[in-house]
């Protein structure tokens, strides 16, 4: 009867791990699989501030997911690829490869995809999270992970990626930010600008976006406009600490310009 009962259970499980990874394909969407609805929302949470620009080390969310959810692999693999120390980013990856057998065959994608990125520093293609775009097409978080991880060595690339995201949601903020720079290193200024200026209206009340838009205005040499704007952002979040210098060094170059 044991035997049974373990063999039932063991089905039930199996079933139901094979529905929410078809859950996940069918809707295009990488599941967030975790026991724990207050450690998925710590997870969203550290994932709207890094991704929007407003703190890219959010270790309080961090923390709080985890306590929620140890063995919370995607929170484990969202560390190991926006940490901004590569020990950390390694050791979270570790704790993602140990507990991926909970998790779902998507999310299992992108531990291979950040073990190989590990092993290939220098790699410009991301392909197998390309793939897992191919298998999730609806995943703009994907795409805006893609673009974030391409925007500095292959920024061509990295606009499509980013493309795709602001294509999915037109209200994405943080998918215009990071396509943004993605054109701004690829030499497309006016492209940079205009994703820029979406960026400030899905969040008209974040400074990031403000901030953003003042470093086209630089390379444009328009000083007056990103002299604005920069006060604009460091209205809007005070933590911005390194901004005072930057309105310091901008309104120097103004004053050169016109004396």
């Amino acid at each position: 009867m044991r035997v049974f009962t373990l063999l039932l259970m063991a089905l039930l499980l199996s079933c139901k791990n094979n529905q929410m990874d078809k859950k996940g394909i069918h809707s295009g969407i990488i599941p967030i699989t975790t026991s724990s609805k207050e450690a998925k929302k710590h997870f969203e949470k550290a994932q709207f501030l890094v991704q929007n620009g407003i703190d890219g080390n959010p270790t309080e969310s961090y923390k709080k997911a985890l306590e929620y959810d140890s063995s919370f692999v995607r929170m484990h693999n969202f560390i190991s690829i926006y940490a901004p120390d590569d020990t950390l980013k390694k050791h979270h990856h570790e704790l993602a490869k140990k507990f991926r057998h909970l998790a779902s065959k998507e999310e299992q994608l992108l531990i291979d995809a950040t073990e190989f990125r590990i092993n290939n520093p220098d790699d410009m293609y991301e392909k197998k999270l390309f793939e897992l775009a191919e298998a999730c097409p609806n995943d703009k978080y994907l795409f805006h992970t893609i673009c974030f991880l391409l925007f500095r060595k292959n920024p061509a690339l990295a606009i499509e990626a980013g493309k795709k995201s602001v294509v999915l949601d037109s209200n994405y903020g943080s998918g215009y930010n990071i396509l943004g720079y993605a054109y701004l290193n690829n030499k497309e200024l006016e492209k940079a600008k205009s994703a820029f200026d979406n960026f400030i209206r899905c969040e008209p009340e974040n400074g990031n976006p403000y901030d953003s838009k003042a470093d086209v205005m630089l390379q444009l040499g328009n000083y007056k406009e990103a002299l604005t704007l920069k006060q604009k952002a460091y209205e809007l979040n005070p933590t911005f600490d390194w901004i005072p210098e930057e309105i310091k060094e901008i309104k120097a170059t103004i004053d050169t310009l016109e004396n």
